[in-house]
């Protein structure tokens, strides 16, 4: 008896063990999406290559990765179409989150991501005030006068924001930033701050403060959007909520060492 319960901890703790070597791999991969070698893989997650070859066999099975000898291995489409159908449903997960901020704050609040250069809102609740701000779902809204486009860009390096979006930009109104230095001493205020803010910088009174989130579903811009009116009284309560929100969402859906992912993508 003490035997079999000797080798059913054994079994247990074997099983966990593949399962955390196979998460390190699928991870791994998933930073590297042009594909790996077994050595690069090997050395990444510092296994054996041959403890690596067993697990990337028995995946390759089940189509959750693919092992291609031109292309070495990469996640396979059985995995892309089950993150395929969780990235859909991002909305839902996320927007009790921003519905509690927006009554909070009592001002409306978005969802965003980047589209090609431009932002893009996803999903948008609209305040209950009377003066409020009702933003389309949709648009192509620009990354260098929008928190959130901020937001995002902060995220990035100082090379990648300007290899996206050059060195000169779009003036909206007479407030918008005109230029890359301009604007790269705005994304590391953000980088400090842990959010994005702009007043009148793309239409004139409506003002915005944003924070990004790097998450296992991509990376978002959460924007609260109000009259600038309203702004300068708000603004640090706005902040703080804002930022126990983003504490939130990144304690549910965070990524918890995230990856590089190519600016100007949208997945």
């Amino acid at each position: 008896m003490e035997k079999e319960r000797e080798s059913a901890v054994e079994d247990r703790t074997g099983g966990i063990q593949v399962i955390a070597r196979t998460a390190k791999i699928l991870n791994a991969l998933g930073d590297t999406p042009d594909g790996m070698s077994l050595a690069e893989i090997a050395k990444a997650v510092d296994l054996p290559r041959s403890t690596v070859q067993r697990i990337v066999s028995a995946l390759s099975q089940e189509n959750i990765i693919q092992a291609d000898r031109s292309d070495g291995v990469r996640l396979g489409p059985a995995l892309l179409r089950l993150v395929a159908r969780v990235h859909t449903d991002v909305v839902s997960i996320v927007t009790p989150y921003l519905e509690q901020l927006s009554r909070e704050v009592d001002e409306t609040v978005t969802l965003a991501r980047i589209n090609g250069r431009g932002l893009a809102f996803v999903h948008v609740v609209v305040a209950e005030q009377i003066l409020r701000v009702m933003p389309p779902v949709g648009g192509d809204l620009p990354m260098h006068s929008t928190s959130g486009g901020r937001a995002l860009l902060a995220m990035h390096s100082d090379s990648e924001v300007k290899a996206l979006l050059g060195q000169h930009y779009k003036r909206f109104t007479d407030r918008t930033v005109q230029s890359i230095t301009e604007l790269l001493a705005i994304l590391e205020e953000t980088r400090q701050l842990g959010y994005a803010w702009e007043s009148d910088e793309t239409v004139h009174g409506v003002s915005s403060l944003a924070f990004a989130i790097d998450t296992i579903l991509g990376r978002y811009a959460v924007s609260v959007v109000l009259p600038t009116a309203r702004a300068a009284e708000k603004r640090a309560h706005v902040a703080q909520c804002a930022l126990r929100t983003k504490d939130a969402l990144a304690a549910e859906i965070g990524r918890a060492s995230p990856p590089v992912e190519p600016i100007g993508s949208s997945r």
